[in-house]
This record gives C-alpha cells, structure tokens and sequence, in this order.
C-alpha cells in the first residue's frame, strides 16, 4: 500500500467515531450512524469548499452544496447534542448550532439566488 493511502486510512481511523464511546447508551448504533453522517457531511463541505477555488464556471454551485452540507451536519449535531430532541440543553451550550445551521442554509441559498 502506499505511503498516501496508509495515510489516508490512518486519517479515517482517527477521526471515525468509536461506538464504544457513545453517552447514550439507549440508541448506540443510531448515535454512531449520526456521527458518520455528520462527519461524512462536514468531509464533503469542505472538499467542495477547496474545490470552488479551483472551478470558476460552478463555483456557486459547490459553494451552496457545500453549506447545505453544512447545515445539514449541525442538524445531526442538534440531535446528537439533545439526544433526539428527548434531552434539554441550555441554550448557551446550544448557541452555535442554533446561529450557524440556519446561517448555513441562508448562505447556501444566496449563492443559488445569484
């Protein structure tokens, strides 16, 4: 194997999410597919982020793919964050999900608008 995809694979080992590590004891493997999701989406936002740089005639479009993504990785955050909407957090600790999830989806609009 080469040096590249070795890693690569160490890469994706590292930032894969351990299932033996989950809080929620109640719904682990629904947990663990919410953090491949969540991880898998925020991989595309920014590939397609560092690909806009370099395709001029669809940058808006990768540009509003790649916010949906976003926004659609703090959707998984929400519900890991609230355990599926059964768990109350404080709002100070939510904050961030709460402004830039919708700010992700009102950016990804604007560049389909324009």
């Amino acid at each position: 194997m080469s040096k590249f995809l070795k890693q690569f694979k160490h890469t994706i080992d590292v930032t894969s999410p351990d299932a033996d590590e989950l809080i929620h004891s109640t719904h682990r493997k629904l947990d663990y597919t919410m953090l491949l999701a969540r991880n898998l989406l925020v991989t595309i936002a920014a590939v397609l982020f560092i690909s806009s740089f370099f395709f001029e005639e669809i940058y808006n479009i990768l540009k509003a793919i790649a916010y949906f993504c976003g926004a659609g990785a703090y959707v998984f955050e929400l519900l890991l964050l609230t355990d599926c909407f059964k768990t109350k957090v404080p709002h100070k600790e939510m904050f961030m999900v709460y402004c830039l999830g919708p700010l992700y989806l009102l950016m990804g609009l604007n560049y389909i608008l324009h």
